[in-house]
């Protein structure tokens, strides 16, 4: 509702009737009052009080509380004046009040129309809610079907991820046991090696300790002929340039028995090369399939879960639709008399404040009564009896 520059003194703090004061001229009229008499001042509070509720409809249709507190204030001031006794402020605040009451009397239209609208809406919602009954039933089979697929499919591919870790086991230890001699072959290589690096050639280039030596000797038992063992000490526990020609023979055969050796350790390992290869690729194998039926387990027992949720859910839908068909027949007599009960409410607005309303607004101020004629035989005075 739009204000009129004289409308919009109601939006100070003062009180309406203060407005109505400060800006209504004295008035003159044919009665000298202005307003009704005082036996009828009661009743048109009463209207002016049953009007100002109904405003309140009007918050329904989004006028602001404030502005309907405002004029519901300022009826009682303005309404029960004659009009043509009302100034323009007067006009302007009882029009503000007719287009609210109509937004009142458009928000009681609504209220019908929606529970007519459910009413005789009665028969199409009643096929469509038993429509939903049938589908979520059939949704709630399909889904418990659905359900037990997936439960044998978990317990096959468990199952079959079992087999598969009872292959890998039987792999694995076929390559432990195939592979250990190899393998031993290859850490007793390593750590010939590795005394070769560390003790032989710096003992051969600089001479060495007793201490290495026993390091040296450990290493090479089992490998190196004893007799060489010992001569060994001769040479690697001097300088380079203090040995002789002796010294040189030890060292050198000392060389050809650790390369024959070494040699003779590489001739077995590639000898067991293609066996262990042919182990490890059964491994290989038996690991790629266990990794493979794992995934697939997982993704059988995920599965399963959604499966088990989608029932839950398909379960929960298919109780809805059925509480739902079976409410309809109260929901349907509710809607009736919410219907009733909105035309009745809309009647009485329309017989009760807005027809005061419509009364109060073109009332008019009463047209006196022309005064009689005197009677000219009554007024003449009586003549005067003499003795």
């Amino acid at each position: 509702l739009k204000s009129t520059p004289q409308s919009s003194h109601a939006h100070s703090t003062c009180h309406p009737s203060e407005h109505l004061n400060a800006m209504a001229p004295k008035r003159t009229s044919s009665t000298g009052a202005g307003r009704p008499s005082k036996m009828a001042k009661t009743d048109d509070m009463m209207k002016c009080k049953a009007i100002a509720a109904a405003l309140g409809l009007a918050e329904k249709k989004d006028v602001p509380a404030s502005v309907i507190t405002l004029l519901g204030d300022a009826l009682k001031h303005c309404l029960p004046t004659f009009k043509e006794d009302r100034h323009e402020y007067e006009a302007n605040i009882l029009d503000m009040v007719a287009k609210t009451l109509e937004a009142s009397e458009a928000a009681l239209l609504a209220e019908v129309a929606s529970a007519e609208a459910t009413v005789n809406g009665g028969d199409e919602e009643k096929a469509k809610r038993e429509a939903a009954v049938l589908a979520t039933d059939a949704a709630f089979s399909g889904a418990q079907e659905e359900h037990k697929v997936k439960q044998a499919a978990k317990v096959a591919k468990a199952e079959a991820l079992k087999a598969t870790v009872e292959a890998l086991k039987v792999a694995q230890a076929s390559q432990k046991s195939g592979d250990a001699d190899a393998e031993s072959l290859e850490q007793n290589k390593t750590e010939l090696e590795k005394a070769i690096a560390t003790l032989l050639v710096p003992m051969k280039e600089t001479g060495g300790s007793k201490r290495q030596l026993a390091g040296l000797y450990k290493q090479l038992t089992g490998i190196i002929e004893e007799s060489l063992l010992e001569a060994m000490e001769l040479p690697l526990l001097q300088k380079p340039e203090k040995r002789g020609i002796f010294d040189a023979v030890i060292l050198e055969n000392l060389e050809k028995q650790i390369d024959a050796k070494k040699a003779a350790m590489d001739a077995k390992l590639q000898e067991a090369a293609p066996a262990r290869e042919g182990r490890a690729a059964v491994v290989k194998t038996a690991q790629d399939a266990h990794d493979a039926a794992k995934v697939e387990s997982d993704t059988a027992v995920a599965e399963l879960k959604a499966a088990k949720d989608a029932e839950s859910a398909a379960k929960e839908a298919a109780a809805v639709a059925k509480a739902a068909a079976k409410a309809l027949q109260s929901e349907l007599m509710e809607a009736a008399a919410q219907l009733d009960d909105a035309r009745e409410s809309l009647e009485g607005f329309r017989s009760g404040p807005k027809a005061s309303f419509q009364e109060l607004l073109a009332r008019a101020a009463p047209v006196p009564e022309p005064e009689e004629p005197a009677d000219p035989v009554a007024e003449e005075a009586p003549a005067e009896v003499t003795a």
